[in-house]
């Protein structure tokens, strides 16, 4: 089995909101991998918890139906752990990118 990771790309759109309501949400972002195929509605999100300044990424999903309402499901996610890891790190590296962008424009 060829392991070698294809190629990936991401654009990180970041999140601004205007209602005054606090929110977990920094990002959306979408994976393309190997120019072919494309995962949209992933997010970047950071901790609520007090102390906790930490940003992690997480995949598309949605609740379940029925007996299963109180569960959610992924919808696309990586199969594998180095996977994850090298999509993960590219969205939050374009995310920070984003940030940094978004200050230049800021300072003028």
């Amino acid at each position: 089995m060829d392991t070698t990771m294809p190629k990936l790309d991401a654009r990180v759109r970041p999140f601004t909101d205007t209602s005054g309501r606090a929110t977990k949400l920094l990002a959306l972002a979408e994976l393309t991998i190997a120019d072919a195929f494309v995962i949209k509605g992933i997010r970047v999100l950071k901790r609520q918890e007090e102390g906790q300044d930490e940003t992690f990424v997480v995949f598309p999903a949605e609740k379940g139906k029925g007996a299963a309402r109180d569960r959610w499901f992924d919808v696309a996610h990586p199969v594998t752990a180095e996977a994850r890891t090298a999509a993960t790190a590219l969205v939050l590296e374009r995310w920070r990118q984003a940030g940094e962008a978004e200050q230049a424009v800021a300072r003028g």
